[in-house]
């Protein structure tokens, strides 16, 4: 790499890592704009039962301080953005402990959902996308498009629900909600197995509409690369079919799928939060549909916060790694 290439790519990074910057600044406004935006007093909502005396005068005072709520909204905001710089993500109002402690519970639940459908996606849609290229023009690949057109055009949630009544509440194949059975004293492979039965729904769901965006630029990409001087000489040499896909074709839709990967991560992260809730999964949509209900502030904007914040980076990421690829080729 030359002296002024390896300039220009520095250049780049540092203008991505500023922006990543500029948006987590912006992020972070407008996560504490939008929660306060909900209707309700959070103290209010929670003193609505009957059966709790809701407090007045100096104890109401004190509760608000407590949790962040006195003063005005400039005010809010200055403590909130000094508390985030602490890494404090504040107290819940509902529960009265720290919102990282409710997170740190329920946060792998969703990890594992979004780690196991980003993999599944970014796998099949790859294969997939790489044969529907190389089958081009063929008996077939139009009524394979229409299928993959079909899948992308329906919302996850959608997707969720159908699955949930026909092969939860209708065949009764798969649990109908939970991450596993209550109260279950299984281990080892049996608690796994148990596990991974109750997370084959909400799976599906998220990898049967995230797979199709990896196919669709997946398949272009390699119709081009068909089209290129070097695949009509490896095929005229005879190079074998899985050397020609292995070789040839998935080098060349390298960076085609680590930058629709990084998008494909932010959809299942917004997604994962509907489908949790659709299958009453224990995880970070459960909490933020609770928080909402709550009008618990505090627990809202720290899910909101920290999902932001890993798809920024997780873009950040993709971005430096494309600059890279684009540097060596």
């Amino acid at each position: 790499m030359t002296g002024s290439r390896a300039s220009s790519l520095a250049r780049h990074a540092i203008a991505r890592c500023v922006e990543y910057l500029l948006a987590l600044f912006i992020l972070s406004s407008l996560n504490f704009v939008a929660v306060r935006a909900l209707p309700g007093d959070p103290l209010d909502v929670l003193f609505a039962d009957a059966t709790l005396a809701a407090p007045t005068g100096e104890d109401r005072d004190q509760l608000r301080r407590l949790y962040g709520l006195d003063g005005g909204l400039m005010d809010q905001f200055v403590r909130y953005l000094g508390h985030l710089a602490e890494g404090d993500l504040g107290v819940s109002v509902v529960h009265g402990l720290p919102v990282v402690d409710l997170i740190l519970p329920v946060a792998p639940w969703t990890l594992l959902l979004v780690g196991t459908a980003t993999a599944l996606s970014v796998l099949l849609g790859t294969v997939g996308g790489i044969e529907t290229g190389l089958r081009h023009g063929r008996r077939g690949s139009a009524g394979l498009l229409a299928v993959l057109t079909l899948a992308d055009s329906i919302p996850p949630f959608v997707l969720a629900i159908v699955l949930l009544f026909v092969f939860a509440l209708g065949l009764e194949l798969f649990p109908a909600s939970g991450a596993m059975t209550p109260f279950s004293q299984a281990e080892g492979l049996a608690r796994l197995s148990d596990i991974a039965l109750h997370a084959v729904l909400p799976l599906t769901a998220l990898v049967l509409h995230e797979t199709t965006k990896i196919a669709y630029l997946t398949r272009a990409s390699t119709i081009t690369v068909l089209s290129r001087p070097f695949m009509t000489m490896a095929r005229a040499k005879g190079v074998s079919p899985l050397r020609l896909r292995s070789s040839y074709v998935a080098p060349s839709t390298l960076a085609t799928v680590v930058a629709r990967t990084a998008a494909l991560f932010s959809g299942l992260v917004s997604g994962v939060l509907f489908v949790e809730i659709v299958f009453a999964y224990p995880g970070l949509g459960m909490l933020v549909a609770e928080g909402i209900t709550s009008r618990d502030y505090a627990v809202v904007q720290g899910v909101l916060l920290i999902l932001g914040v890993t798809i920024l980076t997780v873009n950040l990421i993709a971005d430096l790694v494309i600059l890279r690829l684009a540097a060596r080729g």
